[in-house]
């Protein structure tokens, strides 16, 4: 992975993080704390990416960003932070009335200046930006999954405007389908970018459509070239994730290289529970430090944040305990 000059294939600064096995903080929770901590609605459709440009919504993704970025400055810890960008794909970008290819192309270029911006800005480093790649349809639906060789045309043009906007990485969270995730991942693998693929999983560890994750794992690396850098699981509460991974059918040798990453909802409600609800929802954070911890201890993951419900206050307890026991 990496890019090429010439012949020769340099690798980023972020992937020799991650084989310099660091322990790396992320961002935590987006949306719902602009739904619970502020009075601004969430535009519909393509919502937190049309807040980047607006002149209320956008000052609030700053702070809450920032606030990312400042815990991990308090522990001199590595941090990602990833571009508002998940619903920012042709679907929702047209049932949002805003456009076509373009409108896309302008929404993820946005986003990513607007991270840039924040990292550099924050007089803080190593900050790594993710450009964020959701799935085309309802994240809990896998009967709206494309193909794999749909899927690669449709997310190509997402990710070539991140990739040409200077994100680190491309990173493709809550895929239900590993047919639309394969076809993700070829299209992130062709911008030259690493990449990482994220998926939910059930209690059984596995993927919303059926698949046990070490089998999605097998035929993402198999099939795409190159491969993702690393794999993650995302939104769900790490209780779910514990009992997951604990099946020694799922944490599989393939699956202890090649999962790195969790980034964890606060509830153990799902998102739709959660998103209904007037009020945050969620452990508290050192609780929530607690878990995510025990992740790390049992399986080795190492790339710990935040997903639903989660905010700075989680962070830093989590942050907290990276810096104190690494």
């Amino acid at each position: 992975m990496g890019f090429t000059v010439g012949r020769l294939k340099v690798m980023s600064d972020f992937e020799a993080t991650v084989r310099e096995r660091a322990l790396i903080l992320t961002d935590g929770g987006i949306e719902t704390r602009v739904m619970f901590e502020t009075d601004i609605p969430l535009p519909p459709h393509v919502q937190v990416a049309a807040l980047v440009t607006d002149p209320t919504g956008g000052p609030v993704l700053r702070r809450i960003y920032g606030s990312y970025i400042d815990a991990a400055r308090s522990f001199g810890l590595p941090v990602i932070i990833g571009t508002p960008t998940f619903r920012a794909n042709l679907n929702f970008v047209r049932q949002a009335g805003l456009g076509d290819a373009k409108a896309v192309q302008l929404l993820n270029a946005d986003a990513a200046a607007m991270h840039r911006e924040i990292r550099d800005g924050s007089n803080y480093g190593p900050v790594y930006v993710a450009g964020v790649i959701g799935p085309s349809g309802d994240a809990y639906l896998p009967e709206e999954s494309l193909s794999a060789r749909q899927a690669r045309e449709y997310h190509g043009l997402q990710a070539g405007a991140l990739a040409r906007s200077g994100v680190d990485f491309l990173y493709a969270p809550t895929f239900p389908a590993v047919e639309e995730a394969l076809g993700a991942a070829m299209a992130m693998g062709d911008t030259g970018l690493p990449y990482v693929v994220s998926f939910v999983l059930e209690r059984d560890g596995r993927v919303l459509d059926g698949t046990p994750l070490h089998e999605a794992v097998e035929r993402i690396d198999a099939a795409a070239s190159p491969a993702p850098l690393f794999y993650s699981i995302s939104c769900v509460h790490p209780s779910i994730a514990a009992t997951a991974l604990r099946d020694e059918a799922i944490f599989s040798d393939l699956v202890a290289r090649r999962l790195k990453e969790f980034k964890a909802n606060a509830s153990p409600l799902s998102p739709e529970e959660l998103v209904k609800l007037d009020h945050p929802e969620g452990d508290d954070p050192e609780r929530f430090a607690a878990e995510m911890w025990e992740i790390h201890e049992d399986f080795g993951l190492r790339v710990l944040g935040g997903c639903c419900g989660t905010d700075d206050r989680h962070m830093r307890a989590l942050a907290d305990r990276m810096v104190d026991r690494r």
